[in-house]
């Protein structure tokens, strides 16, 4: 690894002085945000109240800080009244999807921001928002009828709704015509009819799979909303997400546009931003039920969860189940498949880990542990030693 320059500070602890080394993109960032003038000793300060004495458990002590305070997590969603509000998933159950990287999360949402010429218009952005929405064939059928006898579905178009989503038969029939259904539209009514079918239950899985069609909007996103800030500029917030395909609109402002999905955000933008919206996500999920947590425990979970590039829960199929000592493995979840296992490929755990060090009785390798004594054999005591019995 490149060395960076680095600036030495006079710096006190105590009644020792000694020089602190400060990495110069720290002081350049500093400057540039409190211009040439700021007061540096000030950031000294900063910087040695940041550093970390070696060998102290800072994973215990991370692990105890956040596992300490959502304990106190009891709330599912925030509530609040008014058309005008999505419920999210908060609190325990909001660091549970977050911890283990789930695929899918209960209320994924978007925050979408749109570049300046759009931001200030209302009509503008409502526009946007009606299409961006997802808008399936079921969401314009007024009802549906299922036949044995003629192996058909037939679903009924709920004429007002159409007309209110902008839509048109033409639509629908393209729509359907990109399939390999037998569908076509009567009086309408969509008439989907298929000769293999010899049960109700696969006319009702035919009938699911017609209704879960998309006429127009981006897939997953099933609700908008318009939202402005204190400058009289709007934005979108959405329930449902789909970075992917969000970010390809025009009026999008893709420097600011964010979901809260970890992992399709690691997935479309990187495993930074990734990292950063795991520091966000748990950070204001602990806030809002106001507790406070320091930032730099959230930072160590966040790097262990993305170090190797992708994200990975602390789950037993993730850090916690690929650690490489066996009774670290263990001590986490279902212990003797782990030991059955480790015997059968006759894995060797060097003892390198806290867990396991504990589990057998050992020091472990962390604080005052982390520290080997060394004799030196040839020393002054032994050199004097050795002086007299030559002289004898």
């Amino acid at each position: 690894m490149e060395r960076m320059a680095l600036m030495y500070l006079p710096a006190t602890r105590g009644n020792l002085r000694f020089n602190m080394e400060i990495p110069e993109k720290y002081v350049k960032a500093y400057k540039d945000k409190y211009g040439e003038k700021a007061d540096i000793e000030e950031l000294r300060k900063l910087y040695e109240h940041s550093l970390i004495t070696p060998g102290e458990a800072v994973g215990v002590i991370a692990a105890q800080s956040i596992g300490e305070a959502s304990t106190q997590l009891t709330l599912r969603t925030k509530h609040a009244a008014g058309l005008t509000v999505i419920n999210t998933t908060s609190g325990l159950p909001r660091l549970v999807e977050i911890f283990d990287a789930k695929k899918e999360i209960s209320t994924p949402v978007m925050e979408i921001y749109l570049k300046p010429e759009y931001a200030k218009s209302k009509q503008k952005v409502s526009d946007i928002a009606s299409r961006i929405i997802e808008i399936k064939i079921g969401d314009i059928i007024s009802s549906y009828d299922i036949s044995i006898r003629k192996k058909s579905v037939e679903l009924v178009i709920d004429k007002d709704t159409i007309k209110q989503y902008g839509l048109s038969t033409k639509v629908i029939e393209s729509k359907l015509g990109k399939t390999k259904l037998n569908a076509h539209i009567n009086d309408d009514k969509i008439i989907i009819i298929d000769k293999t079918v010899d049960s109700v239950k696969k006319l009702i899985k035919l009938h699911n799979k017609v209704v879960d069609i998309t006429l127009s909007g981006i897939p997953r996103v099933s609700r908008a909303i318009l939202t402005r800030d204190k400058d009289d500029t709007f934005w979108i917030k959405t329930m449902g997400s789909n970075v992917e395909e969000i970010l390809k609109l025009d009026e999008v402002d893709q420097t600011r546009t964010i979901s809260n999905d970890v992992v399709e955000v690691s997935n479309v933008l990187g495993i930074e931003a990734a990292r950063n919206l795991i520091i966000d996500e748990v950070y204001n999920t602990l806030q809002n039920v106001g507790l406070n947590v320091d930032l730099r425990h959230i930072f160590l979970i966040a790097d262990a969860m993305c170090v190797d590039g992708t994200v990975r829960g602390i789950g037993r199929y993730g850090l916690s189940g690929e650690t490489e000592s066996v009774f670290a493995r263990a001590s986490f979840e279902i212990p003797l498949k782990h030991l059955i296992e480790a015997s059968l490929y006759h894995e060797v755990d060097e003892f390198s880990f806290v867990a396991n060090n504990i589990m057998s009785n050992q020091v472990i390798p962390i604080g005052t542990g982390a520290i080997k004594l060394v004799v030196n054999e040839n020393g002054r005591e032994n050199k004097e030693k050795d002086a007299r019995e030559n002289k004898e």
